[in-house]
């Protein structure tokens, strides 16, 4: 991790804007009024809402033990301890060598033999089976079936450095797992408006989240919700100096960790990664880890609602080397596509996802003339003109957006599916989720056609 950066620019900041105003919510990279705002509620949550009494949830404490710990608050006011993680290996001695003599191999981890102060050695470099490669075990999860709990996760850091985490409402009966991202602004200047990204969470159940709408898709799958508190559209891995304070930009690897919790706790056959506006860039950008994470036995579909894949014709390469280097996204998105241009990197990360990753399935809404990314996106035209950041932020134009999408779509029109709806609007998973529908196809229904692995495109 690279060290404190101190930062300064004169970029017009767009904050959060839950609750906040029809001023804020004109820019912020979030759900507004008439877009979805009505769940403002459930967008913003932060982790420190909870607390956990472990020191590192899932590691070890002690040798031959799994660390203990205990769950934070969740929404009907109990608390919870996660079950015992993976404590044994395979038991073993000497070890006979390849070559004309015969010798005992000093035990370490990696040797598939539990050794003293070791809590689990499983043989592999795996992160995500329960056993981690440093031999510390992961403490598993047990939340009570189809209640909404919180978990906050030591080793995780919310923009403030407060512990970050997730909401889980476990359906035992389901082998299928939604891993839903909150969206919420973003944090990239002195002005960014750092207390929207501390709201407790608070249990969702409209849209997307509905168990009771028969026409959601997805009503009876495990749902893992990502609360929304790093500012950096959960992908950096960087601590900068903002506002006059050390900012902790780690959505990233917030994500890693979750995953070497999420993964073996739940053994699922299907699993939709998605999430709204800021939730929905991180759905993007998180898609290689997450694929990685679960492996090829797991059916991976990502729908990013409102974070399109724009192209530095939109996102102007000034903008986007002030988003690397506040966040630190060399240390990750770009880490894991070295092939991706700094100056283009949405773009070619979604090349490099079609490319290397082909049972992946992607789809993609957007509105054709979002107002929110528009603006968000503006902060790279500044005055009206294309790479300049140091100007009044303006909207990028609508055709310039509009075009971009549909170069999207041109170009991989067999390869991902598309839901785009005229409108100014902003995401379409929560509130307008079951209102939203073009030629005869609503939202759910299309949802459902890309869990089944048809690629298909709606609207303009």
């Amino acid at each position: 991790m690279e060290g404190p950066t101190p930062l300064t620019t004169s970029i017009t900041s767009f904050p959060r804007a839950h609750g906040w105003g029809a001023a804020l919510c004109a820019l912020a990279l979030a759900s507004c009024s008439g877009d979805d705002v009505a769940d403002s509620a459930t967008e913003g949550a932060s982790s420190s809402s909870s607390s956990s009494s472990s020191s590192s949830t899932g590691e070890s404490a002690s040798a031959g033990s799994s660390a203990s710990g205990t769950a934070s608050t969740s929404t009907t006011g109990a608390s919870g301890s996660a079950s015992d993680g993976e404590t044994t290996g395979t038991s073993g001695g000497a070890t006979t060598g390849t070559s004309g003599t015969t010798g005992v191999v000093e035990p370490g981890c990696g040797d598939g033999v539990v050794d003293e102060g070791e809590a689990c050695d499983d043989g592999n470099d795996d992160d995500f089976d329960g056993c981690k490669s440093d031999c510390t075990a992961v403490e598993l999860l047990d939340p009570p079936a189809l209640e909404w709990k919180y978990y906050e996760i030591p080793g995780t850091t919310c923009l403030s450095g407060k512990p970050a985490g997730f909401a889980v409402s476990h359906n035992p009966d389901s082998k299928d797992l939604m891993l839903y991202l909150e969206g919420g602004g973003a944090c990239f200047n002195d002005a960014c408006d750092f207390t929207a990204f501390n709201i407790p969470f608070v249990a969702p159940i409209d849209g997307i989240f509905s168990r009771s709408n028969d026409a959601n898709p997805v009503r009876d799958w495990t749902m893992v919700y990502v609360p929304y508190c790093t500012g950096d559209i959960h992908a950096g891995d960087k601590d900068t100096e903002l506002g006059g304070q050390l900012r902790y930009f780690h959505g990233y690897t917030n994500i890693t960790r979750y995953l070497e919790i999420l993964v073996p706790s739940f053994p699922v056959e299907r699993v939709l990664l998605t999430g709204i506006s800021a939730g929905g860039f991180g759905a993007a950008l998180n898609s290689t880890q997450v694929a990685d994470a679960y492996g090829e036995g797991v059916e991976l579909t990502v729908v990013d609602d409102s974070g399109p894949p724009l192209s530095n014709k939109v996102i102007a390469p000034c903008l986007q080397a002030i988003f690397r280097e506040v966040w630190g996204l060399d240390n990750t998105i770009l880490a894991a596509c070295p092939e991706c241009s700094p100056d283009d990197f949405a773009t070619d990360l979604l090349a490099h996802v079609i490319d290397g990753y082909p049972a992946l399935r992607y789809a993609l809404f957007s509105n054709t003339g979002d107002q929110i990314i528009r603006t968000y996106m503006g902060a790279g035209w500044g005055n009206a003109m294309y790479d300049k950041c140091d100007g009044i932020s303006t909207p990028v134009p609508i055709k310039a957006y509009s075009d971009d999408l549909d170069a999207i779509r041109a170009k991989y029109e067999e390869a991902i599916s598309t839901f785009y709806y005229p409108s100014i609007g902003h995401t379409v998973l929560r509130v307008s989720y079951y209102v939203t529908a073009v030629g005869g196809t609503s939202v759910p229904q299309w949802l459902a056609d890309v869990l089944d692995g048809q690629i298909t495109h709606v609207g303009p």
